[in-house]
């Protein structure tokens, strides 16, 4: 903690402040002018406190940032080698992924041609004994064989991307607006997504500064703040 003679001063001038703003009653034009004499007495006591901290603060704050930037070019190379072994590992497990599906789908179709050649074959055997007992219905029951669809139950293969302790993977989805006009558009037809939007504060405050209560936008209401600014007196 920073401490020095000049510190302690503007300290100790600071407490008697509050006494003084509790005990004030602005009832007439001589408390009127009092109260505002306290108001410039405070605007040059926070001026001397900051001038009294100003170096303390500029030497803490430079020695942060030494620190901060000693810190990040000291991780620089790790952060770097981190991110090249990542994109590996996140390219090889893309590989083994798709490998996977096509090993899977491979698996599927053959699983589908066994089906369909067991399916043919029974048919055929169907129509075989229709052909020579002269059976109709078993003739019929061989066609609608042929015609059902054939279901064959899922596949499923593992992936091959080795299972190491502390090593994860994730997926991440974001979004990104290509045309912010069609956006609120959607919105303004679906107010249930009004939340997809947020009023720009800082351009509608620049507005408000300019056209003051002549800004007339719907849906935004202009508010009249009157404060007091105090300067050092002369």
């Amino acid at each position: 903690m920073v401490a020095d003679t000049q510190i302690e001063e503007v300290r100790t001038a600071a407490l008697d402040w509050p006494g003084k703003a509790r005990a004030l009653a602005i009832v007439d034009v001589p408390s009127y002018n009092g109260a505002a004499t306290l108001l410039q007495g405070i605007k040059a006591l926070r001026k001397q406190i900051a001038d009294v901290f100003s170096p303390h603060v500029k030497r803490a704050d430079a020695a942060h940032k030494a620190l901060v930037k000693e810190q990040a070019d000291a991780e620089a190379p790790l952060t770097e080698a981190e991110g090249i072994i990542k994109r590996e590992l996140v390219a090889y497990d893309r590989i083994m992924e798709e490998e996977r599906q096509a090993e899977q789908r491979r698996q599927q179709d053959a699983a589908r041609k066994v089906e369909e050649a067991r399916r043919l074959e029974e048919a055929a055997a169907m129509e075989r004994e229709a052909a020579a007992t002269g059976d109709t219905q078993l003739r019929a029951d061989a066609e609608a064989l042929i015609a059902e669809p054939v279901y064959v139950a899922p596949v499923q293969v593992e992936k091959a991307t080795p299972v190491v302790s502390g090593i994860s993977y994730r997926t991440t989805y974001s979004a990104r607006v290509t045309d912010k006009a069609k956006l609120v558009a959607f919105v303004a037809a679906n107010p249930s997504f009004l939340n997809l939007v947020q009023a720009d504060s800082v351009a509608l405050n620049a507005l408000a500064r300019s056209l003051k209560t002549g800004m007339q936008i719907p849906g935004v209401v202009v508010d009249e703040k009157r404060v007091v600014a105090a300067g050092v007196g002369r």
